[in-house]
Parts: C-alpha cells; sequence; structure tokens
C-alpha cells in the first residue's frame, strides 16, 4: 500500500478534492511501472434478475504491496454487458504489479442485483481465477457491491461444509451466515451459505456444497453472520469442512450474537495440529487533534519474516471493554493471537472509504511481540480525501533508520495566519510523506506571524536532489491569507532555495508547487498557466491544446499543454481547471497569448472560459469565452489589467531577494451613484471592484464595499493624479445588475469626477477615464454636507379612517431619505375619513426624485388605508403621483413613481438584452463547408419561428390600449377573415356571398342604424366583415339564422368551383315549434315534448342523410378528388385514408365517401381502407 505522503497531514482534516486534479499525490509504487495489458474475464451467474447495469471497477494487488489503480470495465455509464449467464472478456491496461494475487470488483448499480460466479486475469502467461460464487447487491447478503476475491491457479476446488445448530437454538437464525477458509497458500473469500428453507434451526444439520479457490491445507475458518435478521442470536455447536485431500472439523458450542456470549457475530477457529497462537499486543495513538467524524473499522496486517497475519478488524480485538477507539488523543490497546510470523518487518494499516468521510491523523504504533517491541512513527494523515488508496500506508519500524534530517526555514511576509501548514518534498528518487510543520527547531509552536523566519528540523527518507516541494495551508482558523516569500531546504549538505512570493488562501489556492531556483536554467523562467474550461454541456474536448504567448521582448516557441502527472484524457473536460508548470524563455510583460486546438479526437469543439497565467509576481488573466472549433480552430486573448503581487519589505537573509521598492500608500474616498432602475438594496455584501491608475502605476483589485449611500473607502498604494479607473462586477449567485450614474473619487484634496451612466453585468468591466458629470449642479462633493429642505407631503385618504403608521422612503439622485408620517402640520390626527392632510418635513436634499416606496407598519389589527391622492412639493419642484391603491398587513408595501418619470419596464430590458445574445450567438454559427461528392446538409431554421410576439412586447408601450390583436400560431396560419374580425371586433360575422372573389361591395356609410360599418375585405369566395350592434344581433337572431340556412340552401349565385376551406357546419335537424307549443310548457308536457322530438328527429334524418350524401358527391368532383388513381399506389393509399377523415364526417358523407372511393381503381379496397381508418 502507498505511504499516505503527498498530500497536506497536519492538525486538522484533509477536504476532499478532485481526484482528476491530484497532481501531487503519486504512487510511489506505481510510478515506477509501466502500463501492461490485462486479458480480464467475467463469468456472471444464472440466475433470475442477475444483472448490473452501472460502472464496473477492477483493482488487482500484486505479492510486494503492489497495485493497479480502479480499471474500468464497462464503456458507457448504462452498459448491459453484465447479463445473466453471460461471459464477458476485456482488455485493459494497468500498471504492471506482477503476479496478481488479490482483487477487488465492485459496481455501482444500486438497483440491480448481480450474481459474480469468478473473474479470471490473464497476466505474464499466468492464468489466476478469482472464485466469487456471490451476490453483489444492497439488499442481499452482507448488501454490499463489492467483494475481495482471492487468486489461485489451481482449479476450483468443491468443499463440502456440514453446519450444526445447538439445542439452545429457540428461534431459526434469518440473518445471512458466511464462512471463511485459509489455507497454505491463500483463502477463500466471504461465501454465504444459503438454505432452501428456515435451516438453522434447534438441533439441525445442514449440509452445503460449495466451490470456490483452492486454498492448500485447511488451516482454518472464520465463520459468522451479518446480524440484520429479525432474529440475530445464533448458538452454533460444530463446522465440519471436507475437501477431496482432507476434512476438519472445528468444536464452537457458543453464542454469536451482539448479546450473549462475547457478543461478537463470528468466530475464528483453528485446527486442532497447528502450534499455539502467538499474542501481538498492539498500541496505537491517535493524533491530539480535532476531527468531524470518527472512524473504527480500522484494518491492518502485519509481514513478518517467516510469514504474515492477514488483514484483520482492530474492533474485533480490543483488550478492553471501551466503547469507542481512535478517539482525538486516545491510546488503544489491541491483542491479537495468531501464529508466529517471525521478526516483524513492516505492518499495512488503513480503512476502507470510497465516499471521502472519513480522516484519521495516526500517530504512531507500537507492536510487542516475544518481548520485542516494534515502535512505528507515522504522523500521517489517512484518508482518501487526499487521493485514490491515501486511507492506507505501509511502514517499517524504526529500527531501519532509513531517515534523514532536513533544515526547513519559511519566511512570511505581510500577513499571518494561524492554520495548519504541510510541507511535502519530492525528489528524483522518492518522496516524503505530508510534513506537518507544528513545532519549530527550538520545541515552540509554530506561529506564522507576519515578518516571521521559522526553522524546522524534520526527519524523512531521503528523496535524492530534490526537484520540487508543495507547500500550503488547510485554511482553518481566523486568518486565512498567507503570504509565503520564500523556502528554504538543507539536508546532506546540499542547499536549495524556492521563491514563492505569492498569496496562499481559500479564493485563489491553498497549495501551491515551487521548483528549486536552481533547477531553472538563467534564461528561463516558470510560467504557472491555469486553464478553465466552461461547465456547460459539451464543452470540454478531447483535442490536443497548444499556446504561444507574446511579450514586449520576445516571444516563447508553440507548446503543447500536457502534465505527466495526469491523463491526457483527463485534461480540458466540461467544467474543469487544468494547471500546467511550463519553464520557457522570459518575455517581459506579456502582451498576448495564442491558444488553439489541433481539432483531432472525437469532440474537437472546445468552450474556453478563462486563462490565468503567473509570471514570477505577475498575474496575467485572460477572458476568452470562445468556442474553437474546426472553423475557428485558434484565437488571440489580450490580458485584462493585470495585478503585479505585492510583496512586502523583505527581511535581510542569507539569500535575500531583490530589492523592492517601499510603496506610499494613501486614502482614496469613493461615492458611486445609481439611477432610477437601481432596485438592488445597496450595501456592503457586493461584487463591485474597482482599479485606479494613475501616473505612479496602479491599485490592486480593490472591492467596493459600500455603505446605503453608495460611499467607501480604503487605504492601497498612492498612484498619483488618477488617469484611468477600470470599474467592474465578479460572479456571485445572484444576477445582479448595477445600474451606474457617475463616480465621485476624492485623494487627498484631489477630486476626480467620472461620467458613466452605463450598467455593469455579472463577468464584465469598464474602463472610464476623468469626465464632467453631466448636472453639475447636482454633483456635491465628497466630504461636503449635503443642504437641508423641506419636503410638503400631502395625501388623501379614502372613506375609513386609519390608525396605523405609514413611512415614506423617497429615493432621489443623491441618496435615499425616510420620513415617517407622524404628525401633521395641524397636529391633528392624520388619516381620517375623505380627510386631506398635510406634514411638512426639513431633511436632506436628495436633489431629484426617482421614486418613493411606501410601507404599511401597522399590525394584523389595524384596518386598510386607502390612498386616493399623493403629491410632494420640494422647494419649487412638485411632483404628482397615480395612487389609488390600498395597503394592509399582507400587501405592506408599494413603489411609485412621479408622474413625469417612466420607468423602465424589466421585461422589455431583459428581451432587449435576450435579443442581443441570440443575436451575437448567431453570429458565431458558421455555414460547413461543402465536401465533394459528398451530401450537402444544412437547415436554416428561421422560417419555422416566429418573433413577433416578442418584437411586439419590446416596442409596445407599458400601458397597453384596450383593443384586440390578431392571433397567430408559430406558422402563422389563420384564416384572413378570422384576423380581421379578432382584430377589429368581437362580435362579427360573414354577410351575404358574392359571386365573384376581385368584386368588392361598395362602401356603406359609416354608422348604420347605430351600427358600425367597417371598409369591406375581399374574401376567398366573396364576403365582407363588419361589427354588429349587439342588441339587435340579439333581437334577430333567429330570423337571421333562418335566412343563413336559407341562403346557403337556396342560393345559386355562389360559384362552388372556388372550393372551400370550412368544414360543413355541425349537422342538425331543422323543427319548427308546434302551434300547440306557443303557450308557457309545464312538466306534464315534458313527455309528449319527447315522442314529438323522437318522432321527428327520425323524418328529418332521412332527409337530412340524402342532403349530406348529395353534397358530399358533388364536392368530390368539384374538388377533383377522383383523379387519385394518378398518382403512385403509397399516395393513393394515402390519399383515401384522407377522403374518409376529412370528408366522412356525418352518415350521408360517409355513405357517399364509401360509393366514390370504391369507383377509384386502387390498390386498397373499401374493406381494408374502413378498418386502417
Amino acid at each position: 500500500m502507498p505511504c499516505c505522503s503527498r498530500k497536506k497531514t497536519d492538525g486538522i482534516e484533509p477536504q476532499p478534492i478532485d481526484r482528476n486534479k491530484e497532481k501531487s499525490a503519486i504512487d510511489s509504487n506505481n510510478s515506477s511501472n509501466s502500463g501492461i495489458d490485462y486479458s480480464i474475464t467475467i463469468k456472471t451467474g444464472n440466475y433470475d434478475n442477475s444483472t448490473t447495469n452501472g460502472p464496473v471497477y477492477i483493482k488487482i494487488f500484486g505479492r510486494d504491496n503492489k497495485q493497479t489503480e480502479d480499471l474500468l470495465l464497462t464503456n458507457s455509464p448504462n452498459d448491459k454487458s453484465f447479463q445473466s449467464d453471460s461471459i464477458k472478456k476485456f482488455s485493459v491496461k494497468g500498471a504492471d504489479i506482477g503476479k496478481p494475487h488479490r482483487i477487488i470488483i465492485r459496481h455501482e448499480d444500486n438497483e440491480n442485483e448481480w450474481f459474480i460466479d469468478y473473474v479470471e486475469i490473464s497476466v505474464h502467461n499466468f492464468l489466476i481465477r478469482f472464485v466469487a460464487n456471490r451476490w453483489l447487491s444492497a439488499t442481499k447478503h452482507d448488501q454490499k457491491l463489492s467483494v475481495e476475491l482471492f487468486g489461485s491457479e489451481q482449479p476450483a476446488a468443491l468443499y463440502n461444509v456440514e453446519v450444526q445448530t445447538g439445542s439452545e437454538q429457540i428461534e431459526p437464525l434469518d440473518s445471512p451466515v458466511y464462512i471463511q477458509i485459509h489455507g497454505t497458500t491463500t483463502r477463500t473469500p466471504k461465501i454465504f451459505l444459503e438454505p432452501k428453507d428456515a435451516s438453522f434451526t434447534k438441533d439441525s444439520t445442514v449440509n452445503f456444497d460449495i466451490s470456490s479457490n483452492n486454498v492448500g491445507e485447511i488451516q482454518k475458518i472464520v465463520i459468522g453472520h451479518e446480524g440484520t435478521g429479525t432474529v440475530n442470536d445464533w448458538y452454533l455447536k460444530n463446522v465440519k469442512v471436507q475437501t477431496s485431500a482432507e476434512q476438519q472439523k472445528f468444536t464452537v458450542n457458543k453464542w454469536l450474537s451482539k448479546t450473549k456470549g462475547d457478543q461478537k457475530l463470528f468466530v475464528e477457529l483453528n485446527r486442532n495440529a497447528i502450534s499455539p497462537p502467538e499474542i501481538y499486543s498492539i498500541t496505537i495513538r491517535t493524533a491530539d487533534v480535532q476531527r468531524i467524524d470518527t472512524i473504527e473499522n480500522i484494518e491492518m496486517s502485519i509481514h513478518g519474516s517467516n510469514g504474515h497475519i492477514d488483514k484483520i478488524l482492530l474492533k474485533d480485538h480490543v483488550k478492553s471493554n471501551q466503547q469507542k477507539i481512535f478517539q482525538k488523543g486516545s491510546l488503544d490497546e489491541f491483542e491479537i493471537e495468531d501464529k508466529d510470523i517471525g521478526d516483524i518487518e513492516s505492518i499495512t494499516i488503513g480503512f476502507n472509504d470510497d465516499e471521502q468521510i472519513f480522516a484519521w491523523l495516526l500517530e504512531s504504533i507500537d507492536i510487542k511481540y516475544k518481548e520485542t517491541v516494534y515502535r512505528f512513527q507515522t504522523q500521517c494523515w489517512l484518508s482518501s480525501r487526499l487521493g485514490s488508496n491515501f486511507s492506507w500506508i505501509t511502514i517499517k519500524p524504526d529500527t531501519n533508520n532509513d531517515n534523514i534530517n532536513y533544515k526547513v526555514i519559511i519566511e512570511t511576509g505581510d500577513s499571518k495566519i494561524d492554520a495548519n501548514v504541510i510541507l511535502c518534498i519530492y525528489g528524483d528518487k522518492d518522496t516524503t510523506k505530508n510534513l506537518a510543520l507544528r513545532t519549530t527547531k527550538d520545541g515552540r509552536s509554530a506561529k506564522f506571524d507576519k515578518d516571521s523566519r521559522l526553522e524546522f528540523d524534520l526527519k524523512d527518507i531521503d528523496v535524492g536532489k530534490i526537484q520540487k516541494i508543495n507547500i500550503g495551508h488547510d485554511g482553518k482558523g481566523d486568518e486565512q491569507q498567507w503570504f509565503l516569500k520564500s523556502i528554504e531546504i538543507e539536508k546532506n549538505d546540499e542547499y536549495y532555495l524556492f521563491k514563492a512570493y505569492r498569496w496562499l488562501s481559500e479564493e485563489q489556492e491553498n497549495f501551491i508547487d515551487l521548483l528549486s531556483e536552481e533547477t531553472l536554467e538563467e534564461d528561463q523562467i516558470l510560467y504557472r498557466i491555469k486553464i478553465i474550461t466552461s461547465s456547460e454541456d459539451d464543452s470540454g474536448t478531447d483535442s490536443n491544446v497548444f499556446m504561444k504567448i507574446y511579450g514586449e521582448n520576445d516571444q516563447t516557441k508553440r507548446f503543447q499543454l500536457i502534465t505527466t502527472e495526469q491523463d491526457s484524457k483527463l485534461l480540458f473536460k466540461k467544467g474543469k481547471t487544468d494547471k500546467f508548470d511550463i519553464k520557457l524563455n522570459d518575455v517581459g510583460n506579456i502582451q498576448k497569448i495564442n491558444i488553439a486546438q489541433d481539432g483531432k479526437g472525437l469532440h474537437p469543439v472546445w468552450h474556453l472560459k478563462t486563462v490565468e497565467i503567473q509570471k514570477g509576481t505577475e498575474f496575467y488573466k485572460f477572458n476568452a469565452d470562445e468556442i474553437l472549433d474546426l472553423s475557428m480552430l485558434d484565437v488571440d486573448l489580450t490580458p485584462m489589467p493585470h495585478v503585479r503581487l505585492q510583496s512586502p519589505k523583505p527581511i535581510k537573509s542569507e539569500t535575500p531577494p531583490k530589492s523592492i521598492i517601499k510603496v506610499q500608500e494613501t486614502m482614496y474616498e469613493v461615492l458611486l451613484r445609481f439611477d432610477s432602475r437601481q432596485e438592488t438594496p445597496i450595501d456592503d455584501d457586493n461584487s463591485l471592484y474597482m482599479i485606479i491608475f494613475g501616473v505612479n502605476g496602479q491599485t490592486k483589485k480593490m472591492p467596493l464595499l459600500l455603505n446605503k449611500n453608495g460611499e467607501t473607502e480604503f487605504k492601497t498604494n498612492d498612484v498619483g493624479k488618477i488617469s484611468k479607473i477600470i470599474l467592474g462586477q465578479d460572479e456571485t449567485k445572484h444576477q445582479v445588475i448595477w445600474h451606474v450614474d457617475n463616480i465621485i473619487i476624492k485623494r487627498g484634496n484631489e477630486i476626480t469626477t467620472f461620467n458613466v451612466e452605463r450598467s455593469i453585468e455579472q463577468n464584465t468591466q469598464i474602463e472610464l477615464t476623468p469626465s464632467p458629470i453631466r448636472k453639475p449642479s447636482e454633483t456635491p462633493t465628497i466630504g461636503v454636507e449635503t443642504k437641508d429642505i423641506d419636503y410638503e407631503i400631502k395625501t388623501t385618504t379614502g372613506e375609513k379612517s386609519f390608525d396605523g403608521k405609514i413611512t415614506f422612503k423617497i429615493r432621489g439622485e443623491l441618496g435615499i431619505i425616510t420620513i415617517p408620517l407622524t404628525k401633521t402640520k395641524t397636529d391633528a390626527k392624520p388619516f381620517q375619513s375623505k380627510a386631506t392632510d398635510e406634514f411638512l418635513c426639513r431633511t436632506n436634499d436628495v436633489g431629484k426624485l426617482r421614486r418613493i416606496i411606501i410601507e404599511y407598519n401597522g399590525t394584523k389589527n389595524d384596518n386598510v388605508w386607502h390612498l386616493k391622492k399623493l403629491q410632494i412639493i420640494k422647494g419649487n419642484e412638485i411632483y404628482n403621483f397615480n395612487t389609488n391603491i390600498r395597503l394592509d398587513y399582507h400587501e405592506n408595501k408599494v413603489t411609485l413613481y412621479p408622474n413625469d418619470q417612466r420607468k423602465e419596464d424589466f421585461v422589455q430590458t431583459e428581451l432587449r438584452r435576450l435579443r442581443e445574445n441570440l443575436h451575437s450567438e448567431s453570429l458565431k454559427l458558421r455555414r460547413p463547408l461543402h465536401k465533394a461528392h459528398e451530401p450537402f446538409v444544412y437547415n436554416d431554421l428561421r422560417p419555422y419561428f416566429d418573433t413577433s410576439t416578442v418584437e411586439k412586447a419590446i416596442h409596445e408601450p407599458l400601458e397597453t390600449p384596450t383593443g384586440y390583436y390578431t392571433r397567430l400560431t408559430a406558422l402563422r396560419i389563420v384564416e384572413p377573415w378570422e384576423a380581421y374580425g379578432m382584430d377589429y371586433g368581437v362580435n362579427y360575422e360573414l354577410l351575404k356571398q358574392r359571386r365573384y372573389r376581385t368584386q368588392s361591395a361598395k362602401r356603406s356609410l359609416p354608422t348604420q342604424n347605430g351600427m358600425m360599418i367597417l371598409p369591406p375585405l375581399s374574401l376567398p369566395f366573396g364576403g365582407q366583415i363588419t361589427y354588429v350592434n349587439p342588441a339587435k344581433s340579439d333581437r334577430s337572431r333567429s330570423s337571421v339564422s333562418s335566412k343563413r340556412r336559407s341562403s346557403s340552401k337556396h342560393n345559386d349565385s355562389i360559384d362552388r368551383t372556388q372550393g372551400s376551406t370550412h368544414l360543413p357546419e355541425f349537422p342538425c335537424v331543422a323543427m319548427q315549434k308546434p302551434a300547440a307549443y306557443q303557450r308557457t310548457l309545464t312538466l306534464n308536457d315534458v313527455s309528449k315534448i319527447r315522442s314529438f322530438l323522437r318522432t321527428h328527429h327520425t323524418l328529418k334524418a332521412d332527409y337530412q342523410k340524402e342532403k349530406d350524401y348529395k353534397r358530399t358527391h358533388d364536392d368530390f368532383y368539384r374538388m377533383k378528388l377522383d383523379n387519385a388513381a394518378s398518382h403512385t399506389p403509397i399516395n393513393r393509399d394515402n390519399m383515401v385514408r384522407v377522403y374518409h377523415s376529412y370528408l366522412g364526417t356525418t352518415p350521408g358523407s360517409k355513405k357517399a365517401v364509401r360509393d366514390l372511393c370504391d369507383q377509384i381503381p386502387l390498390n386498397a379496397t373499401k374493406t381494408t381502407v374502413e378498418t386502417t381508418v
């Protein structure tokens, strides 16, 4: 197992990290092994529902604690390779671990149950079989999705296991029972004994035939149950195990229970012929540090000169009866009875934690065996958060003393930190573990105070010539901003200097890699490059990425962004940040970069978001937000105004850095004014920042912590006379837009103004030069008290009096004031019924009023305040507001704007912004090139989209005038006469039909008998649309209907050859009301009316059927539908179906369609058509 080095190992738990970013975590066992091919065969059991669709991983272990990484055996998340009774072969590449000894196989499908028969691995001319014969399920057996299997080159062995339950058993055991057989060569996995019925009953004997790997001569067995049933108490009498070569009987006679006996659910049984076991007394000390979660499933294996003790769970061998182990600062004792393994050479200790939950700081281990005490000094974090397999460690006792002394000097700049600092040293031969810098050379607790210089004496393995170091802090404590200047390391008369001169914080990064100054050539410098890929869908790429850097003095060669510490297939993935350390020639101040991808791979499209480059103490940021594809393989990026990392004055040392000029600081007072569109409250919780440029340089990126008046101040380096500023907004959780009118900056006695009148969105910034504010008469200066003015407020209350409290918040160009309406001018009680109250208040002048906010401060018991009118007089300015509003406990706030000021609508603003963004994105789409001898497929979707509704919403006034608008579908399928009627009236009808479509009726008078007549509109077969007087229409509804029916029945002037786009009217029977029923009807007439309706319905139905038959027959030939025979057979079949669907709407029409379609020589017969329809 690898040592838990190469990551932070101090008094605070390490935090989870992305395993794709583990650059400093290198497995010492695997780093030197080149990848080889493993041929893996997996047999799934022949059981119902035995399958898995989730990812399947396998990890292979060798004899010398070598192991591969997790090897993925499925091609996709929903791969269905492992079906019931299937045999699947895979070829994967992994680290060379020699002859496979054991494996851990797992899957991540919680919904399905997977039964594994066996796994075979072929490598190095070895064919090893790992027999499983068990379920990997979240509901069966031990409810685990992973299993550890042990291999054998020999054929599988058959074991006959006989289990006898004692007479003390009361109820049948229903908890899963398992057995594990240990032999001279290996051991079986955990094998579950599945009886056909409730077999573990009182005085019962059950036999099981199981197949597993050949373990050689049986040495011992472990038998127990999971304790997950309703009955978890089992009295085991004896166990007999028989193979083809031997038979062993084990006498138990004890309870396997959590509440009885020794309160264990399993028992280890040794064969009678082996010698008495040796006793190993183990003492484990946990470091005195705070942990969030505790862990108890710690396992250990011991390796000796004559053998080894397999992995055991320590909590099952606790010496005392203490309930909790491995607590903060605890000293836990364990006692293990096992065979004699000779002198102890090493131990492996750790735990499994695939979910990255636990972390354990192991301080030391003492093992007493045969009067010899073996001491293991670790001081190391065990946690899978640090990387793969970092929850395990293999260490040797201190008697081997291969450690050397490292003298480390840490120099801190103008800051301090109380977090835990961790150092890891990388050499050309090996790597140290994560060294916790907690105690200095003189034995004092390490405190990295401002301008401190601390010396440490550390002991660890000799890594050879030091290549680089990784240093950082865990971010815990009150102070998390640490300016690290330099690190000096001395070992075996070798001296190394590492210059940092940068901040380490949670906001940027806690840990950094530093190269020794000696490893850099004289004309080269280290570039730290950070590439951020967009988090949008399909943003990542598998193409190769290249970069070229241009500076004021020189330019670099074109180099590829690749690292040896990470697989190139894992680079540039969606939402990932990739880091590269590259030594190149110094180009001076970076002017631009060119970044490109070669268009190779399966996904040659890459959405690049940001590029960051650190060169020495200079930091450059490039906002890209570009998509690189086959049409645009590269892009040139220019940096944002870069910030030189400020380093404090260094302390004299043996290797002093370059002299740094002391910067004079000054105080800046800043005032930001926002316009009336700004609805977000102004406070210090915003993401605005500013960079000030002057004749003496520039400031760093300063956050603007504004108060409610938009004011802030900060102290930073004096840039001299201000020449320009950069105002921007970083990304936040809330989509906030700041509408800035102008900015005033006071530097000493110098006041600089900037006229802005622009909006600042997220991840954007603007550059401003000094300019006068457009309204100088309303521009106050910072530090000068604003004048006071009288505000006269007049309110008119509705019908009911109001007894609550009202507060006005008035927002103007120069700020906000709050005025409570408590006393009127005459000290009368305000807000009485139908009263007009006048309030007078003298306070700050906020300039021209933009809006007011009225707040209701009453309780549930107060009544509603009806505000009918409102007027505010400020000096010579009068502001009137449209009110007629009601405020109560629930609707307790309203915003009003003066009548002469129109508020910009938020929806219209967003629609405009969305339209512009979509337009800019559409410009990036390029028509693909037409390749020769290939079909050209390119669809322009613009004709399929209707944007008229959005355009109307953008341009129409907020106060929409009353009226009716055309209803448009997505494809604008609206009949013109319907659209005309919907546009100009609610009640409209088609007048009598005209003979010719192109003729127009004479224009009628504007009004006639109270009915407005509109200009006529040409219809497909004549007619016009008009408004109808509703009153007159109601009185003559029946007569009009009868006239319409008669005209449609007998009107011969209609040109039937013009066709019709309307379906026929709903079929109905015309019935006349009998003269006998002109009187008022009563309940006694109901039966007579029903009889009358049945009789007349039958008589009229035949007439209607004949009428529909004749109409459909005429329409069929008028529309030339009998020409269907001239079409292809497929089209003819489809046309027949259409005839029946659209023409056969009544019984008469259906009969006509059937008769007519039978006369057409079609492939389909009448019977098949009717069946299909």
